[in-house]
Parts: C-alpha cells; structure tokens; sequence
C-alpha cells in the first residue's frame, strides 16, 4: 500500500528536526574543551613546575595567561563573527585551539608553556561566541530553552570534570608523559571536532560594517584593568595598583559607551550596541550572569582550597568531593528547559533560591562537622547548588538572547561569555580574599596541616562571601519581568 502525503513528510520533518541538533552538538564539544582547559591545570601545577623549573610567577602565570587571554578576545571575537561568519572563526580558533595544546603538551621551557597557554586562551575566545550564535542562528525559538539546557550542562560538568581528569591522567602517566597527556588529549577531539564542524555547521552571519577598532581598543583597556587585578590581585596581597586599576577601569568603560553611541548616531556598526542595556531583561540577565558566577566560581575555589591546604586532601580526592557540583549542574540543566515551560519565570526563582539554599548548606555542614567535614557532609550543600546554580544559568542566557537581534548574536554570545569570565575571576578574588586574609600569617605556615581549625573558620568566612553573592543574584531575579519578552530574530 503507498504512504500517504502525511506519513511521507512525518519523516522528513523527523530528519530535519534531528539534523538541527548536529550544529549545536559541534560547537557545545568545542565549548567542553575550553571549558575543561580552564580547569584541568589545577592540579598540574606541582609537577609542571618541578618539570619545567617554573617560579611561583610563572606557574601563576599558566594559569591566568589562559584566563586573561580568553576574557580580552570574547566580545571582539563575537564582533567579527557577526561579520565574517560564525562558522568561519569557530574553525579558526578550534584550529588554533588544537594546535595550542600541542604546543602545551610539548613546551620544553616555563616561558614557552606560559606563551603557548595564552595562545590556548586566545583561541578559546574565538570559538566561544560563536557557540551561542550559531545555537541562535539554526534552532527555532521553541526548541533553544532545550539547547542552553545541554549548554549550561556542558559548561558545568567540564568545569568540575578538569581536576578530576587531570589528576587521574597524571596518576595514571601513560609512556612517562607526566602532565603531558592534559593538553594532548585535545589533538583527537580537536581534528574530530573539525572534521564535523565542516561538515554540519552552517554559514550564519551577523551585523556587517566595520569591527570598530576604536571600540576594540577601549573595550580590551577596559576588560584588563578589571580582569587583571582580579585574576593577580588577591595572590598579590592587593597591592595599590591592583585597586588603582579597577577605579581606572570605570573611566575605561565610560570612553567605550561613549564611542559606541557616537557610532550609532553616525549610523556606523558599533562593537555593542550599548542600547540593548536599556532594556530591564537585558542588563539585569548580565548581571545576574556575573553574580551566579561569582557565586558558583568562589564557592569552589574557596572549598578545593580548603580540602587539599587546610585539611591535606589530596588534588584528586579533593576534586572527588567536589564531584556532587558536576552532578547537581547536568542535573539542573537537563530539567531546567522543562522547568522553565512549566513555571515560566518563576524557575529562575526557584534556582536562585536553590543556589542560597545549597551555598548555606555548605556553611552549615562546614560549621556543625568543623575539621570533620568530608565529602559526605558537603555532598547536599554543593549538589543543590549545582542544581540551582545551572537551573538559573541556562535560562537566564535566553532571557538575554531574548532581547537580540539575530544579527547582533555573536557579539551578544561574547558579552555573554565576558560576563560569566568576570563573574569567575569576581568569585575567586573575592573568595580567595575572605579565606587566606582571616588566616593567621595569611596561611603561610599551613604546610604541616598544623591549621586545620584556622582553615575551618576562615571557610565560612569565604562561603559566607559567596552567599551574599547568592543573594544578591537572587534580589536581581527578582527584577526581571514576569512574563517573558517575545523572542527577536
């Protein structure tokens, strides 16, 4: 019997929904590596700088070169995919990022790995905007909640997958390879992801005209006297010039709104354009981006220090306590596209609650358990707060987007990007502050494990820092409005 019309289309159309998810599929792997990069090094340090004779300014530097790099290239980066094509610069910089983690996995000198992890850093901040740009571009409105979801997944479980995979690579030490295999695992799913990005992505663009090179300038200038005390600040023991950078930095922001409005009155492309600020879902999603990070982003900075300084866990078994984070995250982004359809705007109230309610949960464990806590007490504090933490951070990016034009993606994908990177390096400033500062000595003598109880109290001090971040985040959610703005294309 030959099918009818209707049983034809049913699976064409299947076959067009499915081929849908291959783009966001290939730039969320993209997004997995930069994310896990950033993390990965955390426990590579003492072997890397006994490898390669690094100073304590150097093994820093490893670390921030990457963060500093990927935060100044974001914004600029999403700007020139609206141009150039998104497809074109997320293969450009995947290309880059590949060749990069060669390079790291075979760097002979302390300057050569601090060089090419910059480099890394920098090609992760091409890639990145056109992340959300093309998940944008090719998913129709109703099916992008579900999208962020599997973002917001990714960005979370890569994050606290790093030291836990890092340091089980290290362990194991295939071929004597040492801290090697970190950078090196990105060649394989590098070239595959490549070979699929050429394959299935398709050629979105964005906004023509000029890329504003005033406004790149002001912007980078900008970026860096805010991101650059913040990552070397607290280390530092914030020196003067640390805070004379950061009051340097509002002069730096207002010279690039300025620039960018005098773009727009002369009818040129802006870098931003700084009138989407105006709008309440707009500018309260970017902040709420930039407190649910600090929160997020302090809360486990300050609890892996605390495990392996204050009560000698080892890099691996503290990355394991930590493990009900990567949980709680997938757990919150996989339910938060259902959540958000059933409650509306009421979801991301629900997540922020979760976010206070699992960081109190940390102190509270912390403060009855005392030099006891584990990775059984933490367990409920940190998994809710994942939970919360990604049951507001999917959502809140479509809040955003939301407000865009689709011509305006990949820029907005950057400020987005941007947003969370200055949320990150908030967090662990102000985290790492709160804790080492109420240490006696800063913490300087804790090597015999000799300040354990020092270390216990100086955490709640740093998690209560966080919770006020949780708070504030969910003050923020509050002013949003209750029904969501029609999506912009």
């Amino acid at each position: 019997m030959p099918l009818s019309p209707a049983e034809v289309r049913e699976p064409a159309a299947s076959r067009h929904a499915r081929g849908q998810w291959a783009a966001p599929a290939v730039v969320l792997a993209g997004f997995f590596m930069i994310l896990l990069d950033g993390t990965i090094m955390n426990v590579a340090i003492p072997p890397l700088q006994q490898a390669l004779r690094a100073t304590s300014s150097q093994a820093q530097w490893m670390m921030s070169g990457y963060a500093l790099a990927y935060g100044l290239v974001l914004v600029p980066a999403g700007r020139l995919g609206d141009r150039l094509g998104h497809k074109r610069l997320y293969a450009a910089g995947l290309g880059g990022f590949t060749l990069a983690s060669i390079l790291c996995g075979t760097a002979g000198s302390a300057g050569q790995m601090v060089a090419w992890r910059a480099l890394q850093g920098g090609t992760a901040g091409l890639m990145n905007p056109a992340v959300l740009a093309v998940i944008h571009g090719v998913l129709p409105p109703a099916r992008r909640g579900r999208a962020l979801a599997w973002y917001g997944a990714t960005a979370g479980v890569a994050a606290a997958l790093g030291p836990v995979l890092g340091g089980l690579l290290i362990a194991w030490n295939p071929y004597g390879w040492q801290w090697r295999p970190i950078f090196l695992l990105n060649v394989p799913i590098g070239l595959v992801t490549l070979a699929a990005a050429a394959r299935v992505l398709p050629e979105t663009r964005g906004r023509g005209g000029s890329i504003d090179p005033l406004g790149t300038v002001l912007l980078t200038i900008a970026l860096l006297l805010i991101v650059f005390p913040l990552i070397q600040g607290y280390a530092a023991g914030w020196p003067g010039w640390a805070f004379a950078c950061l009051a340097a930095s509002v002069p730096a922001l207002a010279a690039f709104a300025a620039a960018q409005v005098r773009r727009l009155r002369t009818g040129a492309s802006p870098l931003i354009d700084v009138r989407l600020f105006r709008t309440r879902p707009f500018a309260v999603g970017v902040a709420i981006t930039v407190g649910l990070f600090v929160c997020f982003a302090g809360l486990q900075f300050a609890l892996s220090a605390y495990l392996q300084l204050g009560l000698g866990a080892s890099p691996v078994a503290a990355a394991m306590a930590l493990l009900p984070f990567a949980v709680g995250t997938f757990i919150g982004s996989s339910v938060s596209d259902a959540a958000v359809r059933r409650l509306g705007r009421r979801a991301l109230h629900l997540g922020a609650g979760l976010l206070f309610l699992g960081t109190a949960g940390v102190v509270l464990a912390v403060h009855v358990a005392g030099t006891g806590v584990d990775a059984r007490t933490l367990a409920p504090g940190t998994l809710i707060a994942g939970i919360g933490a990604m049951l507001l951070g999917a959502p809140i990016i479509n809040v955003v987007l939301s407000e865009v034009p689709g011509r305006d993606a990949g820029a907005v994908g950057g400020v987005i990007a941007t947003a969370q990177r200055i949320g990150h390096a908030l967090g662990v400033a102000i985290a790492g502050t709160a804790l080492f500062a109420t240490l006696p000595h800063g913490g300087r003598y804790a090597a015999d494990g000799g300040l354990a109880h020092e270390y216990t109290q100086a955490i709640q001090v740093a998690c209560l820092c966080c919770l006020g971040s949780a708070l504030v985040t969910v003050l923020l959610v509050s002013l949003l409005p209750t029904r969501p703005a029609h999506d912009v294309s």
